[in-house]
């Protein structure tokens, strides 16, 4: 049964004797009196209650008093002979503990912790094939955010899904690898993972920011633009040097996008790799400085990051392309700055 139906019934009962006590003890006197026979000529009116005398008159005929059981109203000063009902009825009471307090101060900070705990972002990075990193960001709290990662000397933008959450593959540029990311709200986060084999490849970085179309392009054994050997962003993989293969990095959305495309061969067959760059003559890019940026690395050797800088053809000449050819492989020195020779069609 509910606690608290009977802790309600058992006061209920408890008044209700106290009340029946108090209105006999005032309006029908003591159990002397009753005895006796002396109820008054002029009984007081007793509400909601009366008392009725078989014999019907005020006086009593001799030896007919009648036997009264009045112990629970007796009025005499020894109230210790009698028991009274709440001496008879005694029932156990049990409360609740108070629920505690919350100030309203602590129970805004738990709020705002709980919601910080929801937002927490998080960073991973472990070691895929060919000397690549599988990196996962998720930043539930920036749906649709802009993101900087860095590896390295290589930098690119991209933008989180509508979940908060990035997906990718990063070539490593060290055996210990260690990736920074920053979030528009000037959240960092890092991770760390070590590549076994990063060595075992020869890359070419090229990566820019801005409007500028740029798109880095490889040749095999010989082979001509659109040939089988020819890998680009848009057919990055060799079906004849598996190991071989071209990352495109960045999206190109949000405010000053950085971009970056990244070639890898195995070191052994670098110096059967032609490389070029083609630059997009456009309305956005004609007449224009377009500045890029190159790095090279052969095995364990990395080579400085050095600037291209390239004049694009005036405006009012029509769109085209710029070619540059980078010297790439192992006669080429990381040391020494690099020399590109450069093609317009």
């Amino acid at each position: 049964m509910n606690r608290q139906l009977v802790i309600r019934g058992a006061a209920i009962s408890i008044a209700a004797i106290a009340g029946s006590v108090f209105l006999a003890s005032e309006f029908l006197g003591d159990k002397d009196s009753l005895a006796s026979g002396a109820i008054s000529d002029a009984p007081v009116e007793i509400r909601g209650a009366s008392v009725i005398s078989p014999y019907g008159s005020t006086t009593l005929p001799d030896g007919a008093a009648p036997a009264l059981q009045v112990s629970a109203l007796d009025t005499s000063p020894d109230k210790a002979a009698a028991a009274t009902a709440q001496d008879s009825f005694q029932p156990e009471l049990s409360f609740a503990e108070p629920a505690p307090t919350v100030e309203p101060i602590l129970a805004l900070e738990q709020a705002q912790s709980v919601e910080r705990s929801l937002c927490d972002a998080s960073l991973s990075a472990v070691p895929a094939i060919d000397g690549l990193i599988e990196l996962r960001l998720s930043a539930p709290c920036n749906p649709a955010d802009r993101v900087v990662i860095s590896h390295g000397d290589l930098a690119f933008s991209t933008m989180l899904d509508s979940a908060g959450v990035y997906t990718g593959y990063i070539p490593a540029l060290a055996a210990n690898a260690r990736i920074d990311v920053f979030l528009s709200d000037d959240t960092y986060l890092q991770a760390q993972t070590t590549i076994a084999d990063y060595a075992d490849y020869a890359r070419m970085i090229v990566q820019w920011s801005g409007a500028a179309k740029i798109d880095l392009h490889a040749y095999h054994r010989g082979a001509a633009y659109g040939d089988a050997g020819h890998i680009h962003a848009m057919n990055p993989f060799d079906p004849a040097m598996e190991e071989a293969f071209l990352v495109a990095l960045g999206d190109g959305k949000g405010v000053e996008p950085m971009l970056a495309q990244v070639y890898s061969v195995p070191a052994a067959q670098a110096g059967t790799a032609r490389l070029e760059l083609e630059a997009a003559v456009n309305a956005e890019t004609c007449g224009t400085d377009l500045i890029a940026f190159v790095m090279p690395t052969l095995g364990s050797s990395t080579g400085s990051v050095e600037e291209l800088r390239v004049a694009m053809p005036e405006c009012g000449s029509g769109d085209g392309l710029v070619i540059l050819d980078l010297p790439f492989g192992s006669s080429t020195s990381l040391t020494e700055p690099l020399e590109f020779t450069s093609d317009q069609m």
